[in-house]
């Protein structure tokens, strides 16, 4: 998450607010927020109501404690990129849960689709 941080001026130029969503609970989120250094807005999504919605359930194993400390299952990590009328211009999935988008990577699809 430290990443999308080093991001923050590129995000601030463009007016790019961050939303993540995970399925950590909500006291998790509290408590991650200063190790992540993220100014984000956190949604808890335990129930994979809204990873459901975008058919981002992770199909693949689950390498998670078992419930009830970790959720039932993990999403897909995707990134989102979408304008103010919700229209997404860009999107960036990784197979490996563990693995998130280059800073740069996103850094490019920023200048592409929000110049």
């Amino acid at each position: 998450m430290r990443r999308w941080e080093e991001l923050r001026p590129h995000f601030d130029l463009r007016g790019v607010k961050i939303l993540t969503v995970s399925t950590d609970t909500p006291d998790q989120l509290t408590k991650g927020r200063p190790k992540h250094r993220l100014g984000a807005i956190m949604l808890s999504d335990r129930e994979l109501e809204v990873t459901d919605r975008f058919g981002l359930r992770n199909k693949g194993i689950h390498s998670g404690p078992p419930p009830p400390i970790a959720a039932k299952a993990l999403p897909v990590p995707t990134s989102l990129l979408a304008d103010g009328n919700g229209k997404v211009l860009w999107v960036d999935q990784s197979e490996n849960y563990q693995r998130r988008s280059d800073p740069d990577f996103v850094l490019a699809a920023l200048r592409e689709h929000l110049q």
